[in-house]
C-alpha cells in the first residue's frame, strides 16, 4: 500500500553582514519577514541578504540588499539608509510588493486561451 507524502517546500535563508556591526533581532526580523512571504509564495527556494557600509563623503549609508531565488527566476531589491534597520525595511517593503505582484500576474488568466480541441 502507498501513502501520500505532502511536498515540503523549504527556504534556504542566508546573510552576509559586517562582523559585530548588526543586531541580532534586526536579522530574526529580516528572517521572519523572508518566511511570511514564503508563506505567501511557497515557489520561493532561497533568500540572500547582503548588509554592508558603503562611506558616502561625512557619513557611512548602510545599504541592504535581497535576492530571492523563485524557481529559474530572482527578484532582487536593494535600498541605502542611514540605519540598517531603515534600509532593510524599504528593502523588506518594496520585495514583499515584487512578491504580490508576481502572485497576481501568475494568479491571472492567460490573455489568450488555446485547445486542440476542435468544435
Amino acid at each position: 500500500m502507498q501513502t501520500f507524502q505532502p511536498v515540503i517546500n523549504h527556504m534556504h535563508i542566508e546573510f552576509h553582514t559586517p562582523h559585530n556591526a548588526v543586531r541580532e533581532w534586526l536579522i530574526t526580523h529580516i528572517r521572519d519577514q523572508l518566511i511570511q512571504l514564503h508563506q505567501r509564495d511557497q515557489e520561493i527556494s532561497r533568500a540572500e541578504v547582503y548588509l554592508s557600509e558603503q562611506p558616502a563623503g561625512e557619513t557611512v549609508d548602510k545599504l541592504c540588499e535581497i535576492q530571492l531565488t523563485i524557481y529559474g527566476d530572482s527578484i532582487f531589491v536593494r535600498r541605502k539608509a542611514e540605519t540598517f534597520e531603515q534600509a532593510s525595511r524599504d528593502a523588506l517593503t518594496e520585495l514583499a510588493d515584487k512578491v504580490e505582484e508576481r502572485i497576481k500576474r501568475h494568479n491571472e488568466p492567460p490573455d489568450e486561451i488555446t485547445s486542440t480541441v476542435q468544435v
